[in-house]
């Protein structure tokens, strides 16, 4: 049970308080750990707003670090086109296309059978394009035979496919299927029941293997499917029916349409690839979003010099800065000097462009970057090529955005970073005055002991001379009352 105490009782002094005011001067050193603890976790938060802005900064420029990510392009395609196409960093140009074959694989299908269970194919083998399977107890029904084909695709290149079509009887087809355009295959069987008689097993052919065939430009291009992605280089050509004919030539037994010494004339559709410039300056203006936000960040420390305190989110909440936490920091300036020294690089390509202000983007006064659009329009629509190899570089020349990529990459680093770097810190700070504020707590808890017991050893002192001047006065009442006679 806690020990009572009763403040003041003998000597009439608030020690309870007199004891809270010492005790609160005794853990002055203890209140300055605990501010610096306050204060070392307000630099990480700071840290870690400041590294997120960064990582988006990283991730714009890391959108324009390859040619293949700068030299977008856009295809303007008629909708009537026998075929669709995609680009990655295709050159322009244009072309004429037309579709005179598709690709198809080979389809055998069985005739139909009762079971897809039942051992109704007996034993002895079927051969599968110069393969035999050997048909047993163990295999002998439709889905057996199914799964021995498969088990031999590698071999065959074939595959083997169960429908069910439905029908009062026998409802049970396998399909054959040749594993590309250029497999052609043929299945032979030699069956018989338990009798010795001869059990048929046929299959009609369906599809033949066919490649795909398109004409580009009057050149013929076969593929074996009807994806054609290396034809032009960075265009993926999906081919979805066959291109009409203006005349339909003259028909030759065994020989291809385009083969025949009067060929049928296929109608083109006219594919033109053009430089996707929307794109590139969409990304442009994301970097320099990104920069800004940066800079406003680092000048979020100096608000008498017109640094914003707030910016608006992702989710449109204004969401305060803590640049002024960090202001002055040796890291947050050296970030800052990085970062412009990039700007001020110049890029020595072939092209006519060697700094990011020949696109219009400049520095102004307060570090942040202005766009000027009209000169960025007229800087991708003049010299495109130019603007690639200035923002991804060419050949052993990085580009900008490589640069500022590479930068940083380094400076994010989940391992030397300077976030990675100020969080060890920080953990290793914590921990030295967490140790340092446990080692001086009992001191404290003993100090007030102390004290407690020194003011209760005074009251009980006032106590007791209280008692004693209470019994003096009355003995000397008692004796003034024995000479007065009263």
């Amino acid at each position: 049970m806690a020990d009572i105490t009763f403040s003041g009782l003998a000597s009439g002094m608030d020690t309870d308080s007199i004891v809270s005011k010492l005790m609160k001067i005794e853990r002055f050193p203890i209140d300055r750990l605990e501010a610096q603890l306050k204060s070392e976790k307000e630099k990480l938060e700071a840290y870690e707003q400041f590294k997120t802005i960064i990582d988006d900064l990283k991730n714009a420029a890391g959108a324009m670090t390859l040619t293949s990510q700068v030299r977008t392009s856009k295809i303007n395609l008629s909708s009537e086109a026998a075929y669709s196409a995609t680009s990655s960093s295709a050159i322009s140009g244009s072309y004429n296309i037309s579709v005179a074959q598709l690709s198809q694989v080979q389809k055998n299908i069985s005739e139909g059978w009762s079971s897809n269970t039942e051992s109704l194919l007996g034993t002895g083998t079927i051969t599968v394009n110069g393969t035999d399977i050997n048909i047993t107890g163990s295999n002998n029904s439709i889905s057996g035979l199914a799964e021995a084909i498969n088990a031999l695709s590698d071999t065959t290149g074939v595959t083997a496919t169960i429908i069910n079509n439905g029908s009062d009887t026998d409802p049970y087809h396998l399909v054959f299927t040749g594993v590309d355009s250029s497999t052609s295959f043929s299945i032979s069987s030699n069956l018989e029941d338990g009798a010795g008689n001869p059990i048929a097993f046929s299959t009609t052919q369906a599809q033949t293997a066919q490649q795909a065939v398109v004409f580009i430009d009057g050149v013929k291009v076969v593929s074996d499917t009807n994806t054609i992605s290396s034809a032009i280089s960075g265009i993926t050509l999906n081919l979805n029916e066959l291109s009409e004919t203006s005349y339909a030539g003259t028909s030759e037994n065994g020989v291809d349409p385009w083969d025949w010494a009067d060929p049928p004339v296929y109608v083109t559709n006219h594919m033109r690839v053009e430089p996707d410039t929307n794109s590139l300056k969409e990304k442009l203006t994301t970097f320099v979003s990104g920069y800004n936000k940066a800079m406003d960040w680092i000048r979020s420390g100096y608000s008498e010099f017109g640094g914003a305190t707030t910016t608006t989110n992702e989710d449109d909440k204004e969401e305060k800065f803590l640049g002024s936490v960090l202001r002055g920091d040796a890291s947050i300036n050296s970030i800052k000097r990085g970062l412009q020294s990039i700007l001020s690089t110049t890029v020595n390509t072939s092209g006519s462009l060697s700094v990011l202000s020949q696109l219009g983007i400049t520095t102004q006064k307060d570090g942040t970057l202005r766009q000027d659009n009209t000169k960025l329009d007229a800087a991708l629509a003049d010299n495109y090529e130019a603007t690639v190899n200035l923002l991804s570089g060419e050949g052993d020349v990085d580009g900008v955005m490589k640069n500022f990529n590479y930068y940083l990459l380094d400076i994010t680093s989940g391992t030397n970073g300077f976030y990675a770097t100020k969080k060890t810190n920080y953990h290793n700070i914590v921990k030295r005055l967490d140790n340092s504020i446990r080692n001086i707590e009992p001191r404290m808890a003993q100090k007030e002991s102390t004290l407690r017991a020194q003011f209760l050893a005074m009251e009980q002192l006032v106590s007791g001379l209280n008692a004693q001047g209470a019994f003096l006065t009355q003995q000397m009442d008692m004796l003034s009352k024995m000479l007065t006679g009263k």
